[in-house]
């Protein structure tokens, strides 16, 4: 089944990020062995319940690309991509690639972001009556990326959403990245070290994401890991460094984590 996102903008966010949506090309529900008075019924009714189960994903979905998107438009470029994402019937992740379009010129910048944010997005479920018969959801996604104009505090607001952003990827490519995972998860990494970015304390815990908490498990294995190799850090390359009065470094950042975070892993 293939879904084609548009819509109008929502929220501060996607009022910067336009992430459209359209529904279409429902699956026509076929196949039923009722008797011709009920039929058309439970039709009308298995048909409502696909497109209002199909219009809750994609409306969880567009939020996500909106969110994430935003957060990692660290250069503020500007322009329109056709992303379309691939996932399977185990929600896993399979491919993320960018639909040519006769009327847009290539943006490789935009492109190469379209497909981080792709990779790096951990999606909700999708109904399994949307697939149908087919074995992948194949979804549209158009991603609009507006020129930018804000005041002061919404300027300062967006620096902190994409410093959160940076930061997360660099625990991402430094450490969690780097070990194998078989589950999706949150980890939330708290730390302090000093001005050399050298790590004196480091704590791991890991959680559910709420869009894939059935996928969650509790790898007391991997935390221990993470916590090891956070402490070999050196935070000095993490952006948006600095130490406080005492010459300390503190904080916390958030990573998702997937098997297929990070890139393609099937191809």
């Amino acid at each position: 089944m293939e879904l084609s996102l548009s819509s109008s903008p929502s929220r501060v966010i996607a009022s910067r990020l336009a992430l459209p949506l359209i529904l279409a090309s429902l699956l026509s529900l076929a196949g039923c062995q009722t008797p011709k008075s009920t039929a058309p019924a439970l039709q009308t009714t298995a048909e409502a319940s696909l497109q209002q189960n199909a219009r809750a994903f994609s409306d969880q979905f567009r939020a996500l690309m909106v969110r994430n998107a935003f957060a990692a438009n660290s250069q503020a470029l500007v322009g329109t991509v056709d992303l379309v994402v691939k996932i399977d019937r185990q929600n896993e992740l399979r491919s993320c690639e960018i639909q040519p379009n006769a009327h847009l010129a290539p943006v490789p910048a935009l492109e190469s972001l379209a497909r981080q944010v792709c990779w790096d997005s951990l999606f909700p479920k999708v109904p399994v009556e949307m697939y149908g018969t087919e074995e992948e959801m194949v979804i549209v996604a158009p991603l609009v990326f507006p020129p930018l104009d804000e005041p002061e505090s919404e300027r300062q607001w967006r620096a902190r959403t994409v410093q959160a952003y940076a930061q997360s990827r660099f625990f991402w490519t430094q450490a969690l990245g780097k070990q194998p995972v078989d589950s999706i998860g949150k980890a939330h990494v708290r730390f302090v070290a000093n001005a050399q970015g050298q790590v004196q304390e480091c704590l791991v815990n890991l959680d559910p994401v709420a869009e894939r908490r059935d996928a969650f498990k509790l790898d007391s294995n991997l935390q221990a890991r993470l916590t090891a190799q956070c402490k070999q850090l050196n935070l000095r390359q993490m952006p948006g460094f600095k130490v406080d009065d005492k010459g300390l470094a503190r904080g916390s950042v958030l990573v998702e984590y997937a098997p297929w975070k990070g890139g393609p892993k099937y191809n």
